[in-house]
C-alpha cells in the first residue's frame, strides 16, 4: 500500500490508521464516514456496522451506487422495521456477537429480509460502540437492509476517542427529538432479549441461524460422540455379514 501510495502521490495516513488497528472496511466506516444521523450508502458488506453510531447505513450493489453517485434517485421496497428490545445487561462471558446470534436463532437467515432492525431498550447502555457496531455488521446473517442503534452516552465516548468530540456534542443536543425512537412508536414485529440470562452462543455447522447456548454443547458433543458409534457399529456388522 505504501508503495502504491507513493506512486500515486496517495496520504498514507488514512491507510496505516486503519490497518494497524482493525479490519480494514470497518474501521474505515465506523471511524471515518459514519456519524448519529447519517444515511450512508455504500458498496461494501460491512457498511451496516455503521449503526453502531446510530447511522442509517446501507449496503448496495454497484448499479445503485452508480445512480447515488450521479445524483439520481436510490429507490427500494420500504422496508419492514424489526424491534429488537433489549432489557437486562450484558455479564461474564456473554458478548455483543451472542445478541445476534440469538436473533439469527429467532428470525433464521432469511427472516430479516426487507427489513431494518432497530436495537432498543435499557439493555443498549450496557454495549460499547464497537459492539453495536458489530451486531449491526453481522444482521447480513438474517438478510437485513440494514440495522440501527439509538444514539447514547457509549457512542458519544467512542466519537470522543476518535477525535469527534463536536459530532457527539451535536448529536448530544438533539437525542431526544431525532437520534432516539418515537414514544410508542409501531413495529412490523418485536424481538424479546433478557441480557441477564443471555448466554454465549455457538452458531453452525453450516448456517448462522443453527444457534447452540455454550451450557447445550456438552450434550451436543455426547449426542455426535454416540451418533458415531453408532455409524461405526453399522459398518462393523456389515463387513461381518
Amino acid at each position: 500500500l505504501k508503495c502504491f501510495n507513493k506512486e500515486n502521490q496517495l496520504s498514507n495516513t488514512l491507510f496505516q490508521n486503519n490497518c494497524l488497528s482493525g479490519i480494514f472496511p470497518l474501521k474505515i466506516v465506523l471511524e471515518n464516514y459514519a456519524f448519529p444521523g447519517a444515511l450512508i450508502i455504500g458498496t461494501d458488506s460491512h457498511t451496516p456496522n455503521g449503526g453502531g453510531l446510530g447511522g442509517l447505513c446501507i449496503g448496495v450493489g454497484g448499479a445503485d451506487a452508480v445512480d447515488v453517485m450521479a445524483n439520481l434517485p436510490w429507490e427500494l421496497k420500504a422496508p419492514l422495521v424489526i424491534g429488537v428490545h433489549l432489557t437486562g445487561k450484558l455479564s461474564g462471558w456473554t458478548s455483543p456477537k451472542d445478541i445476534i446470534l440469538k436473533v439469527a436463532e429467532i428470525l433464521t437467515v432469511k427472516g430479516g429480509t426487507g427489513a431494518i432492525v432497530e436495537y432498543y431498550g435499557p439493555g443498549v447502555e450496557s454495549i460499547s460502540c464497537t459492539g453495536m457496531a458489530t451486531i449491526c455488521n453481522m444482521g447480513a446473517e438474517i438478510g437485513a437492509t440494514t440495522s440501527i442503534f439509538p444514539f447514547n452516552d457509549r457512542m458519544l465516548d467512542y466519537l470522543r476517542a476518535t477525535n469527534r468530540a463536536d459530532i457527539g456534542d451535536l448529536a448530544s443536543k438533539h437525542k431526544a427529538s431525532l437520534l432516539t425512537s418515537d414514544v410508542n412508536c409501531k413495529y412490523d414485529k418485536i424481538i424479546e432479549i433478557n441480557l441477564d440470562t443471555l448466554e454465549p452462543h455457538i452458531n453452525g455447522p453450516f448456517t448462522p441461524d443453527l444457534a447452540h447456548p455454550i451450557s447445550q454443547i456438552k450434550v451436543l458433543i455426547l449426542i455426535n460422540i454416540c451418533n458415531v458409534r453408532l455409524e461405526l457399529y453399522k459398518l462393523c456388522m456389515v463387513s461381518l455379514k
